[in-house]
């Protein structure tokens, strides 16, 4: 395809896991798709990424969230095979479950609650998830510190190496055709008929569908589609230690070894607006927990540390709209980019060609408050 081609079937603004999904998804589907992202210094949640396919709790308060959330973990297996083949890349799926470690009896009985909620009552999953005192917990992680009373198996939960899937995602993206451009964030949108013009940088394009996935950008971007979009910074913190002896079989939800043997470690949820850098007193209380989880890290080397602002609608829930004013234009809001992706690639890209987002995502696509 040429470069300086400026008509689409479809417009993507942001390139990050949640566009880069449905991107792939509209152009398994044959769309013509073109992806304008930002440039490598922009606020881009997938920095925070820690790449947990992550069921635990997810929909606990709102049922629809849980259910879609477990969808997703079950598409898993079959989407990891599918980026494979298209991009050469595997994303380094682990799919045998993963832990949330409790550092109390107060925590482990309040865990417990929330997945009763999420997993007893009108949407039972058998064998979902298994609460484990020390005892039981100690046969499947060794070496934990005397702090952990005990936790909570997720069988749904996994995870991704997260810079692998993302490139997996973009790779697969460009092999089948797809234009993706950097540097080129989306400046301003005009409706054009049924259509829409797109400015991004110096250049304008035109498409006849169009898609806000720009995380914070989406703020700034959605009123220009007629779409109230609210969603705020989140950052979070992350570690990684030098490489050391295979230990840690499964991931946990703030602790994991990676399959070359570094350790990430993050555990931050911080309201502090746009700043997306480090600060010595998280990093430490990072630390300290790693630590009183897994003793041994103590001797570990710290190589890396970063920041990075991941993107949170009100009540923490996706938001799939559609604009009321120009039916053929969506905006997009999601904290669990890897999780969701395979949905992201197949059902909702599936409902954005067919302009069936309300039938297909019915508790997502309302305008919450």
């Amino acid at each position: 395809m040429s470069s300086h081609r400026t008509n689409f079937d479809v417009v993507i603004a942001g390139g990050g896991l949640v566009g880069i999904s449905i991107a792939l998804g509209l152009r398994l589907r044959g769309l013509d798709v073109l992806v304008l992202d930002g440039c490598d210094d922009d606020n881009r949640a997938a920095r925070g990424n820690f790449g947990l396919i992550w069921v635990q709790t997810k929909g606990h308060t709102f049922r629809p969230y849980a259910q879609l959330s477990r969808n997703a973990a079950k598409m898993w297996p079959a989407f990891s095979s599918q980026l494979k083949e298209l991009s050469g890349i595997d994303a380094g799926l682990e799919s045998d479950g993963a832990f949330y470690l409790c550092m109390s009896e107060a925590e482990w009985k309040h865990r417990a609650e929330l997945m009763t909620k999420q997993f007893d009552s009108d949407l039972p999953v058998a064998g979902a998830y298994e609460m484990l005192e020390r005892g039981e917990l100690d046969k499947h992680i060794p070496g934990l510190g005397n702090s952990v009373v005990g936790g909570c198996y997720g069988r749904l939960d996994g995870a991704v190496n997260p810079l692998k899937f993302f490139r997996a995602l973009h790779s697969a993206f460009g092999a089948i055709g797809g234009e993706y451009r950097a540097s080129s964030a989306v400046t301003e949108i005009r409706p054009a008929g049924s259509d829409f013009q797109v400015t991004a940088g110096s250049s304008t394009y035109s498409c006849a569908k169009l898609l806000l996935a720009a995380g914070l950008g989406n703020n700034h971007l959605a009123p220009m589609i007629d779409i109230a979009m609210d969603v705020r910074p989140v950052r979070g913190q992350v570690l990684v230690t030098n490489k050391l002896p295979k230990s840690l079989r499964y991931p946990t939800h703030t602790i994991r070894q990676m399959g070359e043997g570094a350790f990430i470690v993050g555990d931050s949820r911080e309201e502090v607006g746009l700043d997306d850098g480090t600060t010595p007193e998280v990093m430490s209380a990072i630390a300290r927990k790693a630590i009183a989880c897994f003793p041994k890290l103590a001797d570990a080397q710290l190589l890396r540390a970063w920041g990075g602002l991941r993107t949170f609608t009100k009540d923490g829930i996706p938001l799939y709209l559609r604009s009321d004013s120009y039916p053929n234009a969506y905006a997009v809001n999601v904290h669990s980019g890897v999780t969701l992706a395979p949905v992201h690639a197949q059902d909702l890209a599936t409902a954005i060609e067919e302009g069936s987002l309300e039938a297909r995502f019915p508790d997502f696509s309302r305008k919450r408050s």
